[in-house]
């Protein structure tokens, strides 16, 4: 029996590495004619230090501060993913969730009936993966479906 892959779900940050996972998961979903979901999960607990979309731009490579509000903070988090989904070169549908970010990736790919699950890893290890904790290594552990993760580029 042959798998086939027919629900792709991105699970994004918007870091550089989810950038890099982007790219697989647009590849895999034109290869296996699949469709393709752009999920992030709005992490309140941790919206104080924030990612670099909560950051409000005042040139290129430079950053003016902090948002104001997590209303504020949640609005860039949405816009952010929109902008993502519109840069990608086929239909992309678009789920923003609120909570923590490894359970809730979980519970929208059973929720979906998901083939796939693609997100990068930070690949973090020793305290910071302890004190930061690895939302990959819960989605691999917990998921209903297979999960590629996309590790960082090695420098050269």
């Amino acid at each position: 029996m042959q798998a086939s892959i027919k629900r792709i779900i991105l699970a994004t940050d918007f870091s550089d590495i989810s950038k890099n996972a982007s790219n697989h998961a647009l590849l895999l979903a034109k290869e296996n004619n699949a469709e393709l979901k752009a999920l992030h999960v709005f992490d309140t607990s941790a919206w104080n230090i924030p990612p670099h979309y909560y950051l409000t731009p005042i040139e290129p490579g430079g950053f003016s501060g902090f948002v104001e509000s997590l209303e504020e903070a949640r609005q860039r988090g949405k816009n952010t993913l929109e902008e993502l989904a519109k840069s990608f070169d086929q239909e992309v549908e678009t789920i923003f969730t609120e909570g923590d970010p490894g359970h809730e990736i979980v519970r929208v790919a059973e929720e979906l009936n998901a083939d796939l699950i693609v997100l990068g890893t930070h690949g973090y290890s020793g305290w910071k993966r302890f004190t930061l904790g690895s939302v990959a290594e819960l989605v691999i552990r917990h998921a209903p479906c297979a999960v590629l993760t996309i590790r960082p580029q090695e420098k050269q």
